[in-house]
């Protein structure tokens, strides 16, 4: 089986298969310096399809290669953006008391310094 071949037994929308075909070879020339350019293709057909596994919401396989859409960044997860917010917040409020001089806070350069021993 070839690269392409599946790549587009992976991809849920199969118009335009020459054109695809096309767009692939592109892809594989100009992005694929580091050799793994269809792992990554794969991985991100892979959460992009459970996010969006309605293939009538797709674009079509080679607008998908021409756009680069390998390169999407995947969604955090509700669980990662909550705590990415908490730390946020948490980060705040000991620059907020570091600040004012408070002398729990004092000794410690860094908020990351202040977790690492908190946590020792």
């Amino acid at each position: 089986m070839t690269g392409f071949d599946e790549f587009w037994a992976a991809y849920p929308r199969r118009e335009k298969k020459q054109a695809a075909r096309d767009a692939f070879t592109w892809a594989m020339k100009k992005h694929n310096a580091g050799g793994d350019l269809l792992t990554r293709i794969l991985d991100t057909l892979a959460w992009q399809g459970q996010a969006q596994p309605d293939a009538r919401y797709w674009q079509q396989a080679d607008k998908w290669l021409l756009g680069c859409r390998w390169e999407d960044e995947r969604p955090e997860s509700p669980a990662e953006r909550e705590s990415r917010i908490a730390l946020a917040a948490a980060e705040a409020e000991f620059q907020k008391w570091k600040a004012q001089g408070h002398p729990a806070y004092t000794p410690f350069a860094t908020f990351q310094e202040f977790r690492e021993r908190r946590r020792a």
